[in-house]
């Protein structure tokens, strides 16, 4: 089973560590809109902050990838875990949402780890079953969240916010150790005559995807930070109500990744991601039709969770075109583009959220459900192939 599965010594306690800082996060994920307002924030707070998490993870993920591919990728990884354990203190001491800022930048400029992650995966499980271990590792961020948006919600309700971020930052701690058994990943060397091309004419492949994930951050970043918003002003459903909402849509994300990869490496990456994306414009659709019922935002969870999790094979699909010696820049120069994309998303969707709540989620479930038409009936900028021909 776990040879199917591709995973390895290294990739399994890399997914205990995810695991365990997923559950950190998920404990006020959910609820950070929620928190901002609470410290005087509006709705264009949370874009603001939106794209200042955003940036700051594109100022450091292509400089983290060059890195990735000279140094050891494991250090980058256990450094980038150590700098994201203050956060969640700092959260919890800010008088107003604007002291909200310092923790976001430390934050979201750990990630110049992220890179140097994906890389390790890509060379522990490459291969025929790299979509399954890939999809695995990063999807299980999702299972810590699982339980814990309700606690969350709970310990806001019952004790306070400060409450939740400390508890954060000692899962946050713990999950950081975790990091400690994995081997060394140092550089592979590189031949000499060997000269990689970083531009659209060299890396056709690469830049073809990068511009893809691109334009659906863009359309995802719009509507994702308001869901929570919209929840409670549209809905008016209650802080607890809507953390097990959020559970529900993680739980199907973690259940989903591996069941993806799967499906990727049988049907192609492309189909299997536009099949995704169906589901998610299913999810959007269930919002919008009925925003006050409890019943339709959980199934809207069920698919939008689901549908999301296949947005992980683009990944995957970056990892099949480079090699393993370059796999750091290559994710590097992939999350700077996607990360800038999304960046400038969610100033807009505040902007349409404050004039009309529904806006940003019509724009989403349109544009979502035009790419998943898209990759459906063909593979992204190429023709589908005609059918074969036959003889009477």
């Amino acid at each position: 089973m776990l040879k199917k599965l591709g995973m390895t010594h290294d990739l399994w306690w890399l997914t205990l560590s995810m695991g365990l800082w997923g559950m950190g996060f998920g404990l006020y994920g959910i609820l950070w809109p929620l928190y901002i307002e609470k410290l005087g924030g509006s709705a264009v707070a949370v874009g603001i902050m939106s794209t200042i998490a955003g940036i700051a993870t594109a100022l450091v993920v292509f400089p983290g990838g060059y890195l990735a591919d000279r140094i050891d990728r494991r250090t980058l990884v256990l450094w980038g875990w150590i700098l994201g354990v203050p956060v969640p203190f700092l959260f919890a001491w800010a008088p107003s949402w604007q002291w909200l800022i310092p923790g976001v930048l430390l934050y979201f400029g750990s990630a110049f780890s992220t890179p140097a992650l994906q890389a390790v995966i890509v060379e522990e499980a490459s291969g025929e079953h790299l979509a399954t271990a890939y999809n695995v590792v990063m999807s299980v961020f999702g299972a810590g969240m699982v339980i814990a948006p309700p606690v969350g919600a709970y310990l806001a309700s019952h004790y306070s916010y400060q409450t939740v971020f400390v508890i954060s930052g000692i899962l946050y701690t713990v999950s950081t150790l975790t990091v400690l058994p994995v081997h060394s990943h140092p550089p592979v060397a590189r031949k000499a005559s060997y000269r990689p091309r970083w531009t659209p004419k060299g890396r056709p492949r690469l830049f073809q995807w990068m511009i893809f994930a691109a334009v659906l951050a863009v359309v995802q970043g719009m509507a994702f930070p308001y869901v929570v918003p919209f929840w409670k002003s549209v809905g008016h459903f209650s802080l607890q109500t809507i953390g097990y909402l959020g559970s529900v849509g993680i739980l199907c994300g973690t259940v989903g990744g591996p069941i993806w990869g799967k499906i990727g490496e049988k049907h192609g990456i492309t189909a299997t991601i536009g099949w995704g994306l169906g589901l998610v414009t299913l999810g959007w659709l269930a919002i919008l039709w009925a925003p006050g019922s409890v019943t339709w935002a959980f199934i809207s969870g069920v698919f939008r969770g689901g549908g999301e999790s296949a947005r992980g094979l683009q990944g995957v699909a970056v990892g099949r075109v480079v090699r393993r010696e370059e796999a750091g820049t290559a994710y590097g120069l992939f999350n700077l583009v996607t990360e800038t994309a999304g960046a400038l998303a969610p100033l807009p969707g505040g902007i349409l959220y404050t004039h009309w709540p529904y806006a940003p989620l019509v724009v989403a479930a349109f544009f979502t459900g035009l790419i998943a038409w898209w990759l459906v009936n063909g593979l992204p900028g190429r023709p589908i192939p005609p059918p074969p021909v036959t003889t009477p």
